[in-house]
């Protein structure tokens, strides 16, 4: 999966637009779980979202064997940063259409919709029905099969994004189901750097957590998982290790991390990685303008 974003072509990844909660309420969830909401709890937790996610470089695109011709040409048209992505949007929405079952269509046009929902020029409204509208076609491609390590990437981050709209209880349900999936991700396809990134997102996400919100989230839910900024590296620097240099947000959230752990060296030489990675879609031009305001920090 390439570089879209958000974990995929315009996405504010960093800063925290908004704190919506990753925990989990039971240890059963299962990657064949469906998208589920939950009535919104009285009390509100402030915790992270990961719906501002970024999804990987095109050379990140995960790597099928067998493939539509419908699949490789919208692979080819993503892959060309001139393709308007609402274009992209509605062709995908016609191979859909003509090829409903298209395992690869499905997925891809899932990003497309969440990659149109990102836009800067995309209202608030638009951005919840692409939302929504990616969740049940994402479903679609899960009920057909749990093999795409693809699938599984988004349907985690559609369940991170359907938390911004159904509150922190849905989210804290979701959180675990969202892990799950990326692991999932991992076990079929354990060279794909975006699937690291998006797990590395997590664990910062619950790294995050003050203690009053793990408290909070104790009493309503159980105890919270557990992560640290250690192990959010650990997945960043893989994903680095699997597609070095190529993605400017990845380096930019590997230098935050570092900023967290007050090891401002490394951060600085982070910062300045991803500053050298050329501009070359609207979310690198966000993360180049983050990147620039950090290295004053430093």
């Amino acid at each position: 999966m390439r570089r879209a974003v958000l974990l995929h072509r315009s996405v504010r990844v960093l800063p925290h637009q908004q704190l919506v909660s990753l925990l989990r309420t039971q240890s059963s969830l299962t990657c064949g779980t469906r998208l589920q909401s939950a009535p919104p709890v009285a009390r509100s937790l402030a915790l992270l979202s990961l719906s501002a996610l970024a999804v990987a470089s095109a050379s990140c695109a995960p790597k099928l064997t067998m493939e539509s011709s419908d699949a490789v040409k919208a692979e080819e048209l993503y892959n060309d940063n001139s393709f308007d992505r609402r274009e992209l949007l509605n062709k995908l929405k016609e191979m859909h259409a003509a090829h409903p079952e298209d395992v690869g269509v499905i997925w891809r046009l899932t990003r497309a919709a969440y990659d149109v929902s990102n836009l800067k020029a995309t209202s608030a409204d638009e951005k919840k029905e692409l939302t929504y509208y990616a969740r049940d076609i994402i479903q679609k491609g899960l009920d057909l099969t749990k093999d795409v390590a693809a699938v599984h990437n988004w349907y985690g981050i559609i369940l991170s994004s359907i938390g911004d709209y159904e509150g922190s209880k849905v989210s804290i349900a979701n959180s675990y189901i969202i892990k799950s999936h990326w692991e999932k991700a991992v076990e079929l396809n354990p060279s794909n750097p975006t699937t690291y990134y998006l797990l590395g997102r997590w664990c910062i996400a619950i790294a995050d957590l003050s203690w009053l919100e793990r408290k909070a989230a104790a009493v309503l839910f159980g105890t919270p998982p557990e992560s640290s900024y250690d192990e959010a590296l650990s997945f960043l620097q893989k994903s680095e290790e699997l597609a070095p240099d190529s993605w400017k947000k990845r380096s930019l959230l590997i230098a935050q991390v570092y900023q967290k752990k007050k090891d401002y060296p490394t951060a600085k030489e982070w910062v300045n990685k991803a500053l050298a990675i050329p501009i070359g879609v609207e979310e690198d031009e966000i993360a180049h303008e983050e990147a620039q305001a950090l290295l004053k920090k430093l």
